[in-house]
């Protein structure tokens, strides 16, 4: 009877923190298909976003999940994982169109509203092999007025910390989802820090990136000028990877165009442990002061900052920064003069039945049934709708003065001010208090005795700091540092010029994997099945006997670098349905088959062997010994005979590179149809070894040869099947054999 033994210690799976790398690992070794993490997250939205707490972070469920699910596990076994996000569920927030999905700005006006097609950047999600999972919610059409995270088709979304605050606005749902681990990566836009405001107040780490880093194309607008699209993640790492797949040149998006040559599709190459000990780091107290825990969290990451050999600056910002800043004084302008021509911009890509203008959608938000429905729209956002028809669009006198020299002015001097002092980043709370109170349904606060917000030094607004990196274009990334005593998260702004991702990437992770904070809401515990362990290594042995020794038929054999010694009988060995691959196989004395998935490295026995790749998936060594072994080439295999009289045999693909060894070896190099690919043949010798063609009705005349620097090239059909390396040609018709 075969055995099993473990070679490497149990590795831990666990949903609550599981990383995108943490989940792809554990598709490679087979111990979570793509189905099964899929119905994990699934379960997870049923059990405490439509039941139990109900945070209401998620307003629309993707019903083919699954389907897609099974579809990538299908294509992991048979091509292997091809994407950045492979199998990866993703919550987009519901104001980025997707073809199969409602998309609503989570109004209940748009209620059923199917876009024509996806968002850019929801499209380069699916690319990198991302599961669309489902829509957040969020403050309707991005702007929170009064109520954060509440909107009329989705609700209130509740903070999964704690039940009695919200989780900021306006991509509440992606943070209160990502934060009670409904998936590992999402999707905010960010018009006034709301990305990273629900960063914060869910523990989670935040981007929003430089203007035209990330196409809007397909994102229903606010105001575009300050309008920003990012990733929400458990981990800088993650949010790297989202950022990756999201950023790039977007040809339906002018503003894109800057980013040519600045922009990467791999920001981990960024992650530096080592990153703060150069750093210069300024700080920006004028935006302290909202909280005293908050601002002890904050200075307390300072001093882990300086700790890791930062240098630290104390920063004394202009008066003219910190009014621009004010809400009121250019954002606002922006936002009101934009949403109307650009929302009605929108408008005219979606079906009759939804408004046309601004007008038609304020009449609609008044509709005596949705008003007199437990979700109307918050009052204040129609206000606002009103105040945006008012003001006069794109061509009233203070957007142009805003547009034209507000904020040219200010991305001056917070240039000169980054240039002045040397500094890779700025820092200050990313929200200079902790979440707060959710609102009744007349938009009022609860009462909480524990909120603490001492306005009066932050300007009224604990977001201001935020609306720099809106108004200026330039990246902010927003990182958790620590919790409450009530228990809920508290961020940091890292603030850099236009395009410096990278660094403040590797900022943040140095940051992070030195000071780990991450904590999972005690509202959102485990379910079943999220926790548990598998083998990555183990070793099989053969028996005496005559072995079958597959994956999956053995314990904790899954054929993802395991070590198989086959032993002394005729032995059948099978990898072909492991994932990543990478075994080691040894076969025995006897007569054995092995056949081989993926980057395995087979050594053959003594007896007469036939070691197959055909149904592997490349990148496997297939090594003969002293019998007459038999090799079947998948493609982009290395196969190398022994001291037998070998057979090779390349069934379909290509790119094989082929050793006879040392006996009289037959290389079929076309067997029924032409291989895709050349293959390579390193040690043919004429009048000793054979090139077999096999099924074609060919005869040595119809063989061509070429001699290409000192290689032989032989072509059928006009096509280049196989290069002998170091031959000269001349070949006989007894160096072929033809069935």
């Amino acid at each position: 009877m075969p055995s099993t033994f473990n070679l490497s210690k149990p590795s831990t799976f666990n949903l609550q923190e599981a990383t995108v790398n943490d989940i792809q690992k554990a598709f490679h070794f087979g111990a979570l298909s793509i189905e099964e993490l899929t119905q994990l997250y699934l379960n997870r939205i049923v059990a405490y976003d439509d039941q139990g707490p109900a945070i209401s972070a998620v307003i629309s469920v993707n019903p083919n999940a699954l389907d897609k699910a099974r579809e990538l596990d299908a294509k992991l076994r048979s091509q292997g994982a091809n994407g950045a996000l492979y199998g990866i569920p993703v919550l987009v927030k519901d104001n980025y169109d997707t073809f199969d999905l409602p998309t609503t700005a989570a109004s209940d006006v748009l209620d059923g509203s199917i876009p024509p097609d996806d968002a850019f950047t929801v499209s380069k999600f699916r690319d990198a092999g991302a599961i669309i999972l489902g829509k957040t919610n969020m403050s309707e059409f991005a702007l929170s007025s009064g109520r954060l995270g509440y909107s009329s088709l989705g609700g209130l979304t509740l903070n999964p910390y704690n039940l009695n605050r919200d989780a900021s606005g306006s991509s509440s749902g992606t943070g209160a989802a990502i934060a009670a681990n409904f998936a590992t990566l999402g999707t905010g836009t960010d018009t006034a820090g709301s990305v990273r405001g629900p960063s914060s107040v869910a523990g989670l780490v935040g981007i929003k990136p430089t203007r035209g880093l990330v196409s809007a194309d397909g994102i229903v607008p606010l105001a575009l000028t300050v309008d920003f699209a990012g990733p929400m993640a458990l981990s800088v790492e993650d949010a790297a990877i989202g950022l990756g797949v999201m950023a790039g040149v977007d040809p339906n998006d002018p503003a894109t165009e800057a980013s040519q040559g600045n922009s990467f599709e791999d920001y981990t190459q960024f992650l530096d442990k080592n990153a703060l000990k150069t750093a210069r780091i300024g700080v920006a107290r004028e935006y302290f002061g909202g909280n005293d825990e908050v601002d002890k969290l904050v200075e307390a990451a300072i001093d882990n900052m300086r700790a890791a050999g930062a240098t630290i600056i104390e920063l004394d910002l202009p008066d003219t920064v910190v009014e621009a800043s004010n809400y009121g004084t250019l954002l606002n302008t922006v936002i009101q003069a934009e949403f109307k021509p650009q929302i009605e911009e929108y408008f005219a890509t979606l079906d009759e039945q939804y408004p046309k203008n601004l007008e038609e959608l304020i009449a609609a938000s008044k509709d005596p049934e949705l008003v007199n429905s437990e979700t109307p729209v918050n009052p204040n956002r129609i206000a606002v709708y009103e105040d945006s028809l008012e003001f006069g669009g794109l061509d009233n006198p203070e957007y142009q003065e805003a547009i034209n020299q507000g904020i040219p002015a200010l991305q001056n001097e917070l240039n000169n001010i980054f240039i002045n002092n040397k500094l890779d980043a700025i820092v200050y709370p990313t929200i200079a208090t902790p979440a707060t109170p959710i609102t009744d349904g007349d938009g009022n606060f609860i009462d909480d005795p524990t909120y603490e917000a001492n306005l009066d030094n932050i300007g009224g607004d604990p977001y201001r700091a935020n609306y720099l990196g809106n108004l200026t274009g330039f990246p902010d990334l927003s990182l958790p540092v620590g919790y409450t005593e009530q228990g809920l998260p508290v961020g940091i702004s890292l603030f850099g010029q236009e395009f410096t991702e990278p660094k403040l990437i590797g900022l943040a992770y140095a940051y992070e994997q030195q000071n780990p904070v991450r904590v999972a809401p005690s509202n959102t515990p485990a379910l079943p099945g999220e926790k548990f362990e598998y083998l990555t290594e183990v070793l099989v042995v053969g028996d005496g006997g005559d072995d079958i020794l597959e994956t999956e038929l053995l314990p904790d054999f899954d054929g993802n670098k395991d070590v198989v010694f086959a032993g002394k009988g005729d032995d059948l060995v099978d990898t072909t349905i492991s994932i990543s691959g990478g075994n080691r196989v040894f076969g025995g004395s006897g007569d054995d088959e092995i056949f081989v998935g993926k980057n395995d490295v087979v050594n053959a026995g003594a007896g007469d062997d036939i070691l197959d790749a055909v149904a592997g998936r490349g990148g496997n060594r297939l090594n003969g010994a002293d019998g007459d072994d038999t090799f079947f080439a998948g493609g982009n295999d290395r196969l190398i005979g022994g001291n037998g009289n070998d057979a090779f045999f390349v069934i379909e693909k290509g790119e094989n590179i082929i050793t006879g060894g040392a006996g009289e070896d037959q290389f079929w190099i076309f067997t029924a149809q032409l291989p895709q690919d050349v293959n390579t043949i390193t040690d043919f010798e004429a009048g000793v070894d054979v090139i077999g063609i096999a099924g074609s009705g060919l005869s040595f005349e119809d063989i061509n040869f070429k001699v290409d620097d000192g290689n032989t090239v032989i072509n059928i059909f006009n096509q280049d099947v196989a290069v002998l390396l170091g031959t000269q040609g001349n070949f006989e018709q007894s160096d072929f054999a033809f069935v």
